[in-house]
């Protein structure tokens, strides 16, 4: 038998979303292609604004009211565009989880955690309520939450925030997902708890075999944590390839002024933290050519030129830049 890699469990095709506002329809996706193997671990990462986000949202069928989507998201073969929306609902409510940055905001206050665990896999999986219990216990002790029988009538502001982010965590795998999607979930969190959570969802990826996908927009978050990294800037991937071709051999000139902002430790005392000229772009005020082009030290013509599109280099890492570092032009 050959050694071919498995079929990817979820393809993203030219996704789009486009959200009306009062200062202009904002292009918050503006074309993403975008593949996961099962039980492959993909970092997103990012400056806030970049669309990673709004890329998450649209996966699981949640974006901002008025919003205009287009494209294909296809699930393990089924296109969740082209199946009745209640249909796709199920779907995705069945083989997606996701852990949002803030569990204040994903977690009703005046509800207590156990209705709000055992809330998804009974109207989704269709299982008792004394069954979803039982295992809303189980998923609570697997996360870390200490006497789960007893916290379960508890309401979110009787834990701390590492717990409450447990919680959120036990919620986004009460279904059984194939898939789950850590939105900054460690972002309000401080480093100590922050490292558990991280250690957390990697255990938990690796014992119940998921793909995971983990967005940041923190790069020290993916690595050494994913097996790739894709790079979004203005609502668009400029480079996608393995985690350790990404880190150590940037090619598009973004990821590499992301990685120079890094704080480093082996950098000489009082050494200037270097940072991305610019601010990112209005997204309501897009044009046609490359988007960073207006803060890249490397850009020769790309603000008068057709923005580039997705190619291949010899590596197969996905690139969108006219003038990628250290390749031959």
């Amino acid at each position: 038998m050959s050694g071919a890699p498995p079929a990817p469990l979820l393809v993203v095709e030219d996704a789009h979303c486009r959200i009306p506002t009062g200062r202009g329809v904002v292009a918050a996706l503006g074309g993403v292609d975008l593949t996961l193997a099962p039980g492959e671990i993909l970092g997103l990462v990012g400056e806030s604004g970049s669309g990673k986000s709004t890329l998450a949202k649209l996966l699981i069928g949640v974006c901002a009211p008025g919003a205009v989507t287009s494209g294909r998201v296809v699930l393990d073969g089924t296109d969740l565009e082209r199946i009745p929306r209640e249909q796709a609902r199920r779907i995705r409510g069945r083989r997606m989880g996701i852990v949002f940055q803030d569990p204040m905001m994903a977690l009703n206050p005046v509800v207590p955690i156990g209705r709000q665990i055992i809330e998804a896999p009974r109207h989704n999986c269709g299982i008792s309520r004394e069954q979803a219990l039982a295992e809303a216990i189980e998923l609570l002790d697997q996360v870390g939450v200490p006497e789960p029988r007893r916290r379960l009538l508890h309401y979110p502001h009787q834990f701390s925030g590492g717990l409450r982010q447990r919680i959120t965590i036990a919620m986004a795998l009460a279904c059984k997902p194939d898939i789950l999607i850590a939105d900054e979930a460690t972002t309000a969190l401080d480093v100590t708890v922050q490292r558990q959570i991280l250690d957390l969802l990697a255990r938990l990826a690796a014992e119940r075999s998921l793909a995971m996908i983990m967005v940041s927009h923190d790069l020290s978050v993916v690595a050494g944590r994913t097996h790739r990294t894709a790079v979004m800037y203005a609502g668009r991937i400029v480079e996608c390839g393995s985690t350790e071709q990404v880190f150590d051999d940037p090619a598009h000139p973004y990821t590499r002024a992301l990685l120079d902002a890094i704080l480093r430790l082996d950098r000489p005392p009082h050494t200037r933290l270097a940072t991305i000229p610019g601010s990112t772009p209005d997204l309501a005020r897009l044009g046609e050519a490359c988007a960073f082009a207006p803060r890249c030290a490397h850009a020769v013509d790309c603000a008068t030129r057709p923005a580039p599109p997705v190619a291949l280099d010899h590596s197969g890492r996905a690139l969108r830049c006219h003038y990628p570092l250290g390749r031959e032009h």
